[in-house]
């Protein structure tokens, strides 16, 4: 049979009056750390404050120095004490329920911001080409939109005390909210990097992007900065929020928490790792350049090289040919000249020298098929030329652009392998 104390008859009193620790102790002038104190047995209440409590309950001091009460006519107060119990229960659902409601309804509000953000960057950017404005609008929207979550989510939260019966479920509402300005923070983060291309691709204020170009960035570096945030989430913000007592998570929760965090530490350095590696080809590919791709052709003798370059002259001049220039423009090199004229079209005579200023060599040849024609004079009086198409400088290009295209891909890839792990291993994870 339990043993019938002053604290446990004060903790039974207490709650059959919907009281709680704190509202008793603001009634005693005392703390609600020592209603707390009393009720757990660890110390009975001053002599003097005994009266006091028993006129709160409506007792004798007798009934409550013996911790029950003393009229076996009454009713029997366990049974009162689980009525009022239930009571307490169901105001606590309708509060919490209400307050679940309001916070659904001001969290559409935000979320209505967030989705002008996006409209009015749209119509800024495809409608009046303003691609800096549009960007401007989706940052004080987006902040707008930060700013009101944050605001409703400190305005609905239930206060409760520590030692309250009801503090569990009232965290967890309390942890719910929190969780879905954390989401809706997510898609804040989203949608401002979704609007940055429109800053970072453009050149000026008085210009925007295509629809499709803007697709394709904003999606891209939404991408990249979702999956940033959410590692500093659970990293580093979590454990913030659980720190300030913001969240609440049980044992449950807190294990898993601790699993998807050492996974997440794991990939992320591993894939950082991979990263960097071929960040640093990307820079060595630049740093090297177009020359070190480019064919180039040889010629030990001028002899050699005159017939290259009137053969290729014959070749155009007879069958025409198309490149593609620097600028990624197709020019056509088709012969336009009059059929009684016995003038070869775009024709240009050039020679080679040497250090005396003798001719070794006369040639004739199209200009424009040709990026550089280097001649080097050796000390045995030779001219060995090295020549550059146009066509070779545009290959050269193109390869160089495949490369840094297959190492970009291969860092998304990267990331991506890293983010499916993750998916598939979280909350498995050993530790």
């Amino acid at each position: 049979m339990e043993k019938k104390t002053i604290g446990k008859f004060i903790s039974a009193l207490r709650r059959a009056n919907g009281m709680t620790q704190r509202e008793l102790g603001d009634k005693l002038f005392v703390s609600d750390k020592t209603v707390s104190r009393w009720e757990r047995d660890e110390c009975t209440p001053e002599l003097s404050l005994i009266p006091s409590i028993a006129e709160i309950f409506g007792i004798t001091t007798d009934e409550l120095l013996r911790g029950e009460r003393n009229n076996p006519e009454r009713e029997d107060f366990s049974e009162k004490a689980e009525a009022q119990r239930s009571k307490s229960d169901k105001q606590l659902r309708l509060m919490l329920d209400k307050s679940s409601r309001k916070f659904k309804n001001l969290t559409l509000i935000s979320v209505g911001i967030t989705i002008l953000a996006l409209l009015s960057a749209t119509v800024a950017n495809l409608g009046f080409s303003k691609g800096l404005i549009a960007f401007c609008l989706a940052v004080a929207f987006l902040a707008a939109s930060e700013i009101c979550q944050i605001c409703f989510t400190i305005s609905s939260r239930i206060m409760s005390d520590e030692d309250d019966e009801y503090n569990g479920k009232i965290q967890g509402s309390n942890t719910g909210m929190v969780k879905t300005t954390v989401t809706l923070t997510f898609i804040n983060i989203a949608s401002l990097s979704f609007c940055l291309p429109l800053v970072t691709l453009i050149d000026g204020a008085n210009f925007g992007l295509t629809f499709e170009a803007w697709l394709v960035y904003g999606v891209l570096f939404a991408a990249v900065s979702f999956v940033i945030a959410y590692v500093l989430y659970v990293l580093c913000v979590k454990n913030y929020l659980c720190k300030k007592g913001l969240m609440i998570l049980d044992e449950v929760q807190k294990n898993k928490a601790k699993i998807n965090k050492k996974l997440l530490k794991r990939l992320v350095t591993i894939s950082v790792s991979i990263a960097a590696v071929l960040l640093v080809c990307i820079i060595v590919l630049n740093n090297i350049g177009i020359h070190a791709f480019m064919k180039k052709q040889v010629f030990d003798n001028c002899e050699d090289f005159k017939a290259f370059m009137e053969s290729e002259y014959d070749k155009w001049y007879k069958e025409g040919y198309s490149y593609v220039d620097e600028n990624g423009d197709v020019i056509c090199m088709m012969p336009v000249f009059d059929a009684d004229s016995e003038e070869f079209p775009m024709q240009e005579f050039g020679r080679i020298t040497n250090s005396k200023g003798e001719v070794i060599c006369e040639y004739y040849y199209n200009p424009d098929t040709f990026y550089a024609i280097v001649f080097t004079e050796t000390s045995e009086d030779k001219m060995p030329v090295t020549v550059i198409t146009n066509q070779a400088v545009y290959d050269a290009r193109n390869l160089l652009d495949n490369m840094q295209t297959v190492l970009y891909l291969l860092i998304a890839v990267d990331f991506t392998v890293c983010a499916i792990i993750y998916v598939k291993r979280k909350d498995k994870y050993i530790l």
